[in-house]
């Protein structure tokens, strides 16, 4: 079964906008692969927002990006975006 990595980068984003986005990916399969460290502008705290996941299946990879470009489009935030395809 095929599996892809995706990282994703959105530009001039607030902590709301990366959870919208993990909140998207989600929903369309993705699962975290690591977190990154980002402060929260509203609070004092640190939030760790994930900007790099793994999706499995049987799947194209056109498939894989449409659903990376739908999830970050729902930011309202410009964006960029790799998918690669793990050999396997």
């Amino acid at each position: 079964m095929p599996s892809y990595r995706t990282n994703i980068e959105l530009h001039h984003a607030a902590t709301d906008d990366y959870l919208l986005l993990d909140k998207e990916l989600r929903s369309h399969q993705f699962s975290p692969e690591s977190k990154q460290q980002i402060a929260d502008t509203a609070k004092s705290e640190k939030k760790y927002l994930r900007i790099r996941y793994i999706k499995e299946g049987n799947i194209a990879l056109q498939e894989v990006v449409d659903n990376v470009k739908r999830a970050a489009a729902k930011t309202g935030k410009k964006f960029s975006f790799t998918v690669l395809k793990n050999k396997n």
